[in-house]
């Protein structure tokens, strides 16, 4: 490993390392190559929607599990519409936000090129910053990496849960009728070559649909990973853009100065050129999800309200809305970050030593100033924009439905 690999590697993740806490134990997952991506591409390849070597065997198998998995997903999907099954459209709605892997894989892999720019921007930014050794810069790197890593891995701990949850529900629901009819319960409804009612053709096609659909939920997973330590990556690098701007006024050369303001406007519009290309490529699937969503919180207020005497469906019903509320509320909180902090950027112009400087120079402050004060934010479809006041306004929504159902009774 390079010098600076190694300098890296000792910087990221190795402070108070005698502690025991989630980044510690999960060192293994950092990549020097990429300090913030690093864990979430490697659980990116795992998956095989990031295969940067198509040559090797490993990625070549991951690729036939995909298209495997997207078969027999998308055979549901379309049994449930030629067979018009309502049980089998019902399930696929309670669990749309899992089913949501299937465009987020779809997406990433078609716009996989556009990725793999914006990951090496990101990469190459924060290794260039690490090599400037920049003490002020370094510890605003930190600290967002650090961020990352407690949001992600919690995260991660969660969906966990919601998989053990998720993929033990059926068994419980097997039962035995009066007539001694049994009744087993399926995880999905997919098209296999033998009877998937009975034994063994039952535990058969369970063993298929909980591989499956744990790799279904790694897909989902990995990409919301990725999604959300961009939107910290974002946010912390418009920190350090602000630093940037403290420091453009050398007193004692107004060359130096200059050439300052000019990498200092260099690296503020590559920023937003990437983060207009991060919109790009997680808008659509964010409106997608955005509509799943929506039905989802629509159908459990429903159930709340009919089943409003039976505590079990009630409980699950507003667990299940909670659960979409905090993976929604992640991604709109970060990106909320993103806008709060594009707004303070050109401020840190104002701690500079800007007054010192003649006209020419105070002009070309000023430019900098109008480039730095653009507010940056991102959007979930053409109109909706990822922010807290969206994520309040779908609260406040929510409640009136459930008020009004409540009336109505």
């Amino acid at each position: 490993m390079s010098k600076m690999g190694l300098e890296i590697k000792k910087r990221i993740g190795n402070k108070k390392a005698s502690r025991f806490t989630f980044q510690n134990m999960l060192r293994c997952l950092e990549d020097p190559e990429h300090p913030s991506a690093g864990p979430y591409l490697r659980f990116l390849n795992l998956t095989g929607n990031w295969h940067p070597n198509m040559e090797l065997k490993s990625t070549r198998f991951k690729q036939l599990v995909f298209y495997i998995t997207m078969t027999l997903f998308f055979s549901q999907y379309l049994k449930c519409v030629i067979g018009l099954s309502l049980s089998a459209f019902l399930f696929i709605l309670q669990t749309a936000p899992f089913h949501m892997g299937t465009p987020k894989t779809i997406y990433f892999r078609k716009d996989h090129h556009l990725w793999q720019k914006l990951i090496d921007y990101i990469s190459r930014t924060e290794l260039r910053q690490l090599s400037d050794e920049d003490e002020e810069v370094i510890d605003v790197m930190d600290e967002y990496i650090r961020k990352s890593r407690r949001v992600i891995y919690l995260y991660w701990l969660m969906a966990i849960s919601c998989n053990i949850s998720l993929f033990t529900e059926p068994y419980k629901k097997n039962q035995i009728v009066e007539n001694g009819t049994d009744i087993y319960v399926p995880l999905f409804h997919f098209y296999l070559p033998f009877n998937q009612d009975i034994p063994p053709g039952y535990y058969y096609s369970m063993v298929l649909q909980t591989i499956l659909g744990n790799i279904m939920s790694s897909y989902v997973i990995s990409w919301d990973s990725l999604v959300i330590s961009t939107f910290i990556f974002f946010a912390g690098q418009l920190k350090i853009s602000r630093v940037y701007c403290t420091k453009i006024i050398d007193s004692k050369s107004k060359e130096r100065s200059h050439e300052n303001i000019i990498e200092c406007h260099r690296f503020h519009t590559s920023l937003i050129e990437h983060q207009k290309l991060f919109q790009k490529l997680i808008s659509s699937v964010m409106f997608l999800y955005l509509i799943v969503v929506s039905i989802n919180i629509g159908s459990c207020i429903i159930q709340i309200s009919r089943f409003s005497g039976d505590l079990p469906v009630m409980m699950g019903a507003m667990i299940f809305v909670f659960g979409i509320l905090v993976q929604l509320l992640t991604f709109y909180w970060f990106s909320n970050q993103v806008t709060v902090e594009s707004l303070s950027v050109s401020s840190g112009i104002f701690e500079s030593k800007w007054t010192t400087m003649d006209a020419k120079t105070q002009k070309e402050v000023a430019l900098l100033q109008l480039t730095t004060s653009n507010r940056l934010c991102f959007r979930a479809g053409p109109c909706n924009e990822m922010s807290l006041n969206t994520f309040i306004g779908i609260l406040k929504t929510s409640y009136s439905f459930l008020t009004l159902l409540k009336g109505t009774k």
